[in-house]
């Protein structure tokens, strides 16, 4: 009888355990629940901009597989991409490249232009979105994505001139 009882709260702890399991993972975590809501096309932060394709020197972060900061050709000079659709191993490309296709040397907002992608099927994945970014704003994407923020005291005083 006490073997059957030990037996049932075992089996009820691992119910339970498993169920508890289930409805935390289910569930976003905060921090990409943001960056999600950060990076959809409706949400990106910053101005529509465009940038020159000769300015890229390869200086860039991915913040999700469809989203990226890009810096062209300074720090300073700060762009967030939103690609058409996903590149599930963008963070793990060691190259990458623009082409403008109406060949005005730049990439714009909303534009005919592809972010090229050695290595992926198709090579080259239309843009959707490129806005201008304040380091504020950067700082906020990237903390979002889990990454660290360039420049804090951007954020500092960004929100000690707002007082």
């Amino acid at each position: 009888m006490q073997c059957y009882r030990l037996l049932t709260y075992a089996t009820a702890s691992a119910l339970a355990a498993l169920l508890l399991g289930c409805s935390t993972t289910a569930q976003p975590m905060p921090a990409t629940a943001k960056l999600d809501s950060l990076t959809r096309l409706e949400n990106l932060p910053g101005q529509a901009a465009c940038f020159w394709k000769s300015s890229f020197q390869g200086d860039w972060t991915v913040l999700n597989d469809s989203t990226l900061i890009v810096r062209a050709p300074l720090a300073k000079d700060i762009y967030v991409i939103k690609l058409f659709e996903p590149v599930f191993s963008l963070s793990f490309k060691q190259a990458l490249s623009f082409e403008d296709k109406e060949r005005t040397g730049q990439i714009c907002d909303r534009g005919d232009d592809y972010l090229l992608i050695p290595g992926w099927q198709p090579p080259r994945v239309p843009i959707i979105a490129v806005h201008a970014l304040t380091l504020a704003e950067q700082d906020q994407l990237l903390r979002a994505a889990g990454k660290p923020a360039l420049h804090p005291q951007a954020a500092t005083t960004s929100a000690a001139a707002g007082n």
